[in-house]
């Protein structure tokens, strides 16, 4: 009997492992989930969460190196995680112009504008207003800061204008301003989508997106405009919002035909976009870099829908669903390794940094995704469903309706 409860419980365990990444799969509100998408917000997130994680290493750090960590190629590649952004903002321009290119091109049902900016503050502001709560008053307690003094940085944080009224991050979650830009697009992409999908023909409209994108970065780069204030703002980055509007175009006019032929020769493209996507990108933002940066971009997510094992290894099911819970992992990520480093700093294994950065890795990577995993499905997956609100009121209705009735017959 011992040993059927055994076995048992290890069938349970296996059971629960092999359908976690169903239980961790995102609601979508048109009720179809592009795989490559989930996939690709796996490809974002890392390259953030390897930045943060080894900047605050290179801080914390208490053994000394053989060698200069600024010479090793690790030092290098983990401080490329601004194209994970670049990736995420490309995302966001496909997934928004999604539904109101296909109006427009496939004449599919009108998106009311009422009906999607609501949709937007359901789904993400509940998420963000709770971990932003419980982050300002972790940062008041534990730092013994004047929750007065900060009051108005917690009030700007959840109203998403931290960024246009400080002119810098939060103090106590910084990376959350790029989600201000997130929010900036979104009040955009409708109007956006709408006036360059209105142009039918396929050539010239492509055509106008990719001149208006060029344009754009003319005028960024003449009034440096992707620095200081502005690089806080969606004018510093909206051509990368606009990336997605091209790769939308494309999605609906021919990949979602079920007729695109997928062929390894996209793979090799997809790999080599990503590597030179990573060697490309610098801090000096020279024109001719920012364009090639732009091409890059373009040329992974098209080669990530098009290519055979790049696309066999987005859509696989446990990158999909740390992809899908990625919004999850980007807000508590930074606090968790602030947290983790004051733990973890003192544990070393030779003068090598190259070996030591990989041992923090292989701590933080595994302990901010299983709190995303739990976090996701506590405080975001609930929110997916777009009815939320609607069930919630008819609960409490429920709740409080025999209360009310007993209260009328003087009981």
């Amino acid at each position: 009997m011992e040993l059927t409860a055994t076995l048992n419980g290890k069938n349970s365990t296996r059971g629960f492992i092999r359908n976690l990444p169903e239980r961790l799969g995102r609601i979508t509100s048109g009720g179809k989930l592009i795989r490559e998408i989930d996939g690709l917000r796996f490809v974002a997130i890392m390259p953030v969460l390897i930045q943060h994680l080894s900047e605050r290493f290179d801080r914390n750090v208490t053994v000394a190196f053989s060698a200069n960590p600024d010479n090793s190629l690790l030092h290098y590649l983990s401080s490329r995680g601004f194209i994970g952004v670049y990736i995420f903002f490309v995302i966001s321009g496909f997934v928004l112009a999604l539904p109101f290119a296909s109006y427009k091109l496939n004449q599919t049902k009108e998106v009311k504008l009422s009906s999607y900016y609501l949709r937007r503050l359901t789904r993400l502001e509940p998420t963000y207003i709770i971990w932003m709560t419980l982050l300002f008053l972790s940062f008041i307690i534990i730092g013994h800061r004047s929750f007065i003094a900060y009051l108005p940085h917690y009030l700007a944080n959840i109203t998403y204008t931290h960024a246009p009224i400080y002119g810098t991050w939060s103090p106590f979650n910084p990376p959350t301003w790029t989600l201000e830009i997130e929010v900036q697009f979104y009040i955009l992409a409708p109007f956006l989508a709408l006036a360059f999908f209105s142009i039918k023909n396929k050539v010239i409209r492509r055509i106008v997106i990719a001149s208006f994108i060029v344009i754009l970065m003319m005028v960024q780069q003449k009034y440096r405009l992707f620095t200081g204030y502005f690089g806080y703002s969606v004018l510093g980055h909206l051509h990368y919002f606009l990336i997605g509007f091209i790769l939308t175009d494309i999605y609906i006019t021919e990949w979602n035909t079920n007729t695109a032929r997928k062929n390894v020769a996209f793979d090799a493209v997809a790999i080599l976009s990503l590597i030179l996507l990573i060697v490309g990108w610098d801090w000096n933002f020279d024109f001719y870099r920012r364009i090639f940066v732009v091409l890059m971009l373009f040329g992974f997510f098209y080669s990530a829908f098009k290519s055979i094992y790049v696309n066999r290894l987005l859509t696989n099911k446990w990158i999909m669903a740390i992809g899908g819970m990625c919004y999850t992992i980007y807000l508590i990520h930074l606090p968790v390794a602030e947290f983790a480093m004051r733990f973890t700093k003192h544990i070393t294994f030779t003068n090598d940094y190259a070996v030591n950065l990989i041992i923090q890795l292989a701590i933080f990577l595994p302990l901010v995704l299983s709190m995303g995993a739990v976090f996701f499905l506590l405080f975001e997956k609930p929110f997916m469903n777009k009815d939320w609100p609607k069930n919630l009121s008819s609960a409490l209705r429920r709740w409080a309706g025999p209360k009310n009735k007993n209260a009328g017959n003087g009981i």
